[in-house]
């Protein structure tokens, strides 16, 4: 499992609605304007969610290049609503190198999640190797912008953005995410093991395109980087030119949520995550 160097997301640990109040107020409190950031942590945080069927092993899909619209991997168990399409608004400013991150109305499921921004895109010390969730970590990248938002229900959302010297290392740290998120699976369950818990870790890749995928796991959790009990995380991934973002947001059985998607709706947002790389090309 990775570890976290960094406590920028100690919303990842809201083990239940209570303790997500307190959570989503640090996660504030990081984003606070001339905080002195926290000591330097090699990664984003995950955010898990909460447990919803059990989706099949993982497969992984064959690679490309560029970002044509994503196709769907068959369907998970769990019940989810359908894909609507996200409207085209206004991206507020980047920061630095990295492209401006997703707006409220390109999030999954805002309808009910109602999603609200907890402050604006903050930049952070890169390290060698930056953890995102328990199964993969970002390697080598020189620049990183990190944006959190907040659920209704307040269960948080991360994107981050990863800038790199060269597009060639920006795609092999695509690559690298492919294979540790396509194994996330056995990383899930090992955790499981090591804590005492029954290893009910189930993970699948959901829809994918040749520069982007998506993936969601569905377990117990364990302490550490998620919430403690029964959630379904979800992990968007694209990557264009010397950039690469990741999108991770938490469905929490705690929290009274299901899983809030679908294939066709995965493959919907990768289009528009991939897209709004392409915009900035």
């Amino acid at each position: 499992m990775l570890t976290p160097h960094r406590r920028i997301l100690l919303l990842a640990a809201v083990p239940v609605i209570a303790a997500a109040t307190l959570a989503t107020a640090e996660f504030t409190s990081a984003f606070a304007a001339d905080e002195q950031p926290a000591a330097p942590r090699a990664a984003a945080s995950a955010v898990p969610s909460p447990a919803a069927g059990s989706p099949t092993a993982t497969t992984k899909p064959a690679e490309g290049a560029g970002t044509p619209a994503a196709t769907v991997a068959p369907s998970p168990a769990g019940p989810a609503p359908s894909a609507t399409a996200r409207p085209k608004t206004a991206r507020p400013a980047a920061t630095g190198k990295a492209p401006a991150p997703l707006t409220v109305q390109e999030l999954p499921n805002q309808a009910k999640a109602g999603w609200k921004p907890i402050g604006s895109p903050k930049s952070r010390d890169v390290a060698p190797s930056s953890s995102l969730n328990e199964c993969a970590a970002v390697e080598g990248a020189t620049g990183w912008q990190q944006q959190g938002w907040a659920s209704a229900a307040k269960t948080p959302a991360i994107q981050d953005t990863f800038t790199f010297a060269t597009p060639t290392d920006a795609d092999r740290a695509r690559q690298v995410l492919n294979t540790q998120l396509d194994g996330c699976q056995t990383a899930l369950r090992d955790a499981q093991t090591k804590q005492g818990r029954t290893p009910d870790a189930t993970s699948s890749r959901t829809a994918t395109s040749p520069a982007a995928g998506a993936w969601q796991y569905q377990w117990t959790a364990v302490p550490g980087m998620s919430a403690p009990g029964a959630q379904t995380h979800h992990v968007y991934l694209a990557a264009a030119g010397n950039v690469l973002t990741v999108l991770q947001y938490s469905d929490l059985t705690s929290a009274g949520q299901g899983n809030s998607a679908t294939p066709a709706s995965d493959a919907d947002l990768l289009t528009t995550l991939a897209g709004s790389l392409a915009l900035t090309r």
